[in-house]
C-alpha cells in the first residue's frame, strides 16, 4: 500500500527548520542563491529559481526503487524562447522543456513529448507532474493539463536502470525563471495506485493549507461572520477580524512585531494601498496587544470586500515575524529575513443577491432644466419603477442618492439634504424617510416598504438650477445616476439617467 515518505512544500524551504524534519535521512545543499519565496491565486506559496540558483536534496535511502513515485508542481518562464529550460534532474538526468519542430515539448534522457491536441505545455502556466518507476526498471513521466485534470497517458517511459539518491532543482541560464512547489515522495505504489495517488497529490495540495512551517498547530484565520466559517461578502459590509492561532505552542510577541495580510489585487480594496504590483500588502496592527500567550486578535482596518473577478474562494498569505514560537525542546525566532509565512485559503459567500439591476429609472414630465439668463429653480421627478419578477422590500436600510460626474452643471448640488423626497406614484403621498447627514448622503426609507412588482415610486429633486452655459458645461444632455443599497436578493448598484439643459421658450 502507498505511503508518503517526505513532503517538501518548497515555498520557504531555505528555513533550515523544515529540512530539519528529514535531517537524518535527507541532507540539502543551495548555490548561486538567488531564489526567492512567491505565491499567486492559483498555486500559493513556491520557490523562484532565477538564474542559474540551484537547491539539491541528497537522499540517504536510493529514491528509484521499484514503487517510488515523485509529485511536484511547476511553472516556468524562458528568456529565450528557443532555449532549454531544465525542471528537475533525477540524478545525472534532467527533465526539461525544449523546442521540437518550433514546438514545445518534455524531454528526459532521449526521450521526447512534442505538444499535441491532448497536452500542450507551456510558459507561465501551473503543471502537476509525476515520476513513477516500475517494478521493470522503467521510469515513467505523467504531466497534468493547466486545470490539473490528469492525462491519463503516459508521456515518456524510459527503461532506468540506475539507482539515484538526489533530486536537483534549478541550474538554469541567466534569465529564466523556475516556480517548483510541493515535492512529494511515495513508496510502495503500485502501477494501478499510481493515478489515484497523483489525483489525490493534486487534490490536497491546491487545497493551500499552512505548509510554510510543517507545525500543523500554527494558523491563522480572517473572518467577519458569525454565522459562517467563509467570507461573507455583503451589501452592508461587517468588519473583518483576523486571528493567529498557536495552539500548544508559547508565543513570545516581541515589542516591534509585524504582520502582513497579502492577496492578490481584485478581492480586497485597501484605503491605503499605492503600489501599482500585482500584489496587496494590508499591515495589521498588532501594537497594543497583550504579550500573555492568547492568540494574536485584531481587526483588519481600512478594508473592504469588492470580489472582481467573482472568486469562490481566496489566497492570503501571512508573513509575520520578531516574534518566538517554543515548545519543548523546539524554539524559533522568526525575523524580517527569516519571517514565519503562512498560506491559506478561505471559502467566499456571496449573500449579495443578483447582479442586476432591478429598476428601470426615467424622468417623469419635464427633463430640461433651463440655462437661459434669468431662470429659475426646477423640480425634477424621477420615476423608479419595479422591473424585476418579484415584489421589492425596502426595509429601513434600503436607500437611494444621486450621483454623477457631471454635478458642476448645476447651481444647487442634488445631493443636499432637503432637496430629495420619495413619494409613492399616482397619489403623491410622501414616504417617510430618516434625515440624512453629512456621515451618509444616502435617503432612507424610515420603515419597510413593499414596491410590488410593475409598481412605481417616484424621487422628486427639488430646487435645482443650471448654470449659465460656458465652454466648460455648455447645453446639452448629461449622464446621471441613481445608486441603489440593501434591497434585499440584489447587490448595489445604480440605474443611469439624463438631464437635459438649454433654454426653454414659453409662449402664450
Amino acid at each position: 500500500m502507498a505511503k508518503l515518505l517526505y513532503y517538501f512544500p518548497l515555498d520557504n524551504l531555505l528555513n533550515k527548520d523544515i529540512i530539519n524534519n528529514y535531517k537524518t535521512q535527507v541532507q540539502m545543499s543551495v548555490e548561486n542563491n538567488i531564489i526567492e519565496v512567491d505565491f499567486d491565486q492559483h498555486k500559493g506559496s513556491f520557490l523562484n529559481f532565477k538564474d542559474k540558483s540551484t537547491l539539491e536534496l541528497t537522499f540517504k535511502k536510493t529514491i528509484s526503487r521499484a514503487g517510488n513515485l515523485i509529485n511536484f508542481f511547476f511553472n516556468y518562464d524562458k528568456k529565450n524562447n528557443n532555449d532549454s529550460i531544465s525542471i528537475i534532474a533525477i540524478g545525472n538526468e534532467i527533465l526539461s522543456v525544449i523546442k521540437s519542430n518550433n514546438r514545445n515539448a518534455i524531454a528526459f534522457k532521449n526521450s521526447f513529448k512534442v505538444n499535441d491536441a491532448d497536452f500542450k505545455i507551456k510558459e507561465n502556466t501551473w503543471f502537476n507532474c509525476s515520476i513513477y518507476f516500475d517494478e521493470f526498471d522503467n521510469l515513467e513521466i505523467f504531466m497534468t493539463d493547466k486545470n490539473f485534470l490528469l492525462n491519463n497517458k503516459v508521456l515518456i517511459s524510459v527503461n532506468n536502470p540506475i539507482d539515484h539518491q538526489n533530486i536537483m532543482i534549478g541550474n538554469n541560464k541567466e534569465g529564466d525563471k523556475l516556480r517548483i512547489a510541493d515535492l512529494s515522495v511515495y513508496s510502495d505504489v503500485t502501477k494501478d495506485e499510481a493515478e489515484n495517488i497523483i489525483n489525490k497529490s493534486i487534490e490536497k495540495h491546491l487545497t493551500l493549507l499552512s505548509k510554510s512551517t510543517l507545525l500543523d498547530t500554527i494558523t491563522f484565520k480572517i473572518t467577519n461572520s458569525t454565522e459562517y466559517d467563509k467570507v461573507v461578502i455583503e451589501n452592508e459590509q461587517q468588519p473583518l477580524f483576523f486571528e493567529f492561532f498557536h495552539k500548544d505552542m508559547a508565543l513570545d510577541k516581541h515589542e516591534n512585531c509585524v504582520a502582513t495580510l497579502k492577496v492578490k489585487k481584485g478581492f480586497f480594496e485597501y484605503y491605503k494601498n499605492i503600489e501599482e504590483s500585482d500584489d496587496l500588502s494590508i499591515p495589521l496592527n498588532l501594537k497594543n496587544l497583550q504579550n500573555n500567550n492568547s492568540n494574536l486578535k485584531t481587526i483588519v482596518e481600512g478594508v473592504s470586500i469588492v470580489n472582481r473577478l467573482e472568486q469562490e474562494r481566496v489566497l492570503v498569505q501571512l508573513e509575520i515575524y520578531n516574534l518566538t514560537l517554543t515548545k519543548d525542546e523546539f524554539s524559533t525566532t522568526f525575523t524580517k529575513s527569516k519571517p514565519l509565512i503562512i498560506d491559506k485559503v478561505f471559502e467566499v459567500i456571496d449573500l449579495r443577491g443578483g447582479n442586476v439591476c432591478p429598476f428601470e429609472v426615467f424622468i417623469l414630465g419635464n427633463d430640461t432644466l433651463n440655462n437661459g439668463v434669468g431662470n429659475n429653480t426646477q423640480t425634477i421627478n424621477l420615476l423608479v419603477n419595479n422591473t424585476s419578477d418579484e415584489d421589492l422590500i425596502l426595509s429601513d436600510k434600503s436607500g437611494f442618492r444621486i450621483t454623477g460626474n457631471f454635478l458642476m452643471i448645476l447651481q444647487s448640488d442634488v445631493q443636499q439634504t432637503n432637496n430629495l423626497k420619495l413619494k409613492q406614484y399616482i397619489s403623491a403621498t410622501d414616504i417617510p424617510t430618516r434625515p440624512k447627514s453629512s456621515e451618509n448622503d444616502f435617503l432612507y426609507f424610515q420603515k419597510e416598504y413593499v414596491l410590488k412588482k410593475g409598481e412605481s415610486l417616484f424621487l422628486e429633486i427639488s430646487e435645482l438650477k443650471a448654470k449659465q452655459p460656458t465652454s466648460a458645461n455648455p447645453s446639452g444632455t448629461y449622464p446621471f445616476y441613481l445608486e441603489y443599497k440593501n434591497i434585499s436578493g440584489y447587490r448595489n448598484g445604480k440605474a443611469k439617467f439624463y438631464i437635459k439643459t438649454g433654454k426653454i421658450f414659453y409662449s402664450l
